[in-house]
């Protein structure tokens, strides 16, 4: 079963690989930012301005509106399909749409959201520094930890909803394509796995391993070959994993 594997996934595209690593900093941003230490919260804050890094480039909200209306138009078709639950299409298209819709309204970029608040443009602009935001550098961002958990809760919360329509479509884009999910059990040979691929592409690429295992997939493909090899987990100290003369574990090829 997948719920005992440990999942890898590896992106084709550079469009992808951002929406992954939002994906992940969406929901550290969201964890930090529920709890009611002043810790939590600073982490909050760092994780808010590692998403505005990563979007300084590319436009993610044209790129977002492009895969929304993409999913939609592959799915539209198996409307009135008697081999499809017409219920769940539906629930999805209207996800889709309302999703689309949400994001339409959007005006700001992620990356301009902190220049137009004056305490997050102060706190970005040290926290790029080591140690740039002890209370002599920014002494409103020390008695701004220091206020009531649930007046930073409030702060926070309001920072983050301009990214909530960006999070969404991103967990709805990466659940959809991770439901198209061509799952097979293989096995690595001394640590080592190929598939011929006949020219077939993938947007994303599972690899789930046993973690019991101690192995690290590495991933390299064209349109014509995927290799995967197998690594034992190195920590710096303790014995690193044997690879196994033949070890089990699941691929998923992900394209829509």
């Amino acid at each position: 079963m997948t719920e005992t594997l440990l999942r890898y996934e590896f992106p084709s595209n550079e469009k992808l690989r951002t929406f992954l690593r939002l994906a992940d900093l969406f929901k550290q941003l969201s964890w930090f930012a529920q709890q009611d230490n002043a810790n939590d919260h600073r982490a909050a804050i760092i994780k808010y301005f590692e998403i505005q890094e990563v979007t300084t480039r590319g436009d993610q909200k044209n790129d977002l509106l492009h895969e929304l209306a993409r999913f939609r138009s592959c799915l539209e078709p198996l409307a009135n399909n008697d081999n499809v639950d017409q219920e769940s299409l539906k629930e999805t298209l209207d996800k889709l749409q309302a999703s689309r819709a949400e994001l339409s309204c959007v005006g700001v970029r992620i990356s301009h959201l902190s220049t137009q608040n004056e305490f997050l443009k102060t706190v970005g602009q040290r926290s790029g520094i080591p140690a740039g935001t002890c209370e002599f550098d920014v002494p409103v961002y020390h008695h701004w930890l220091h206020l009531p958990a649930e007046e930073r809760k409030h702060y926070l919360n309001e920072w983050i909803k301009p990214l909530l329509p960006y999070s969404n479509a991103i967990d709805l884009i990466l659940n959809l394509l991770r439901g198209t999910a061509e799952l097979n059990d293989v096995e690595a040979v001394k640590g080592s796995y190929q598939k011929d691929l006949q020219g077939k592409t993938f947007t994303l690429l599972q690899v789930f391993v046993d973690p019991k295992l101690n192995m690290i997939p590495k991933i390299s493909a064209n349109r014509y070959l995927l290799s995967v090899r197998f690594s034992g987990a190195n920590f710096g100290s303790g014995p690193i994993a044997e690879i196994p003369e033949v070890m089990p574990f699941r691929l998923g090829l992900c394209n829509m």
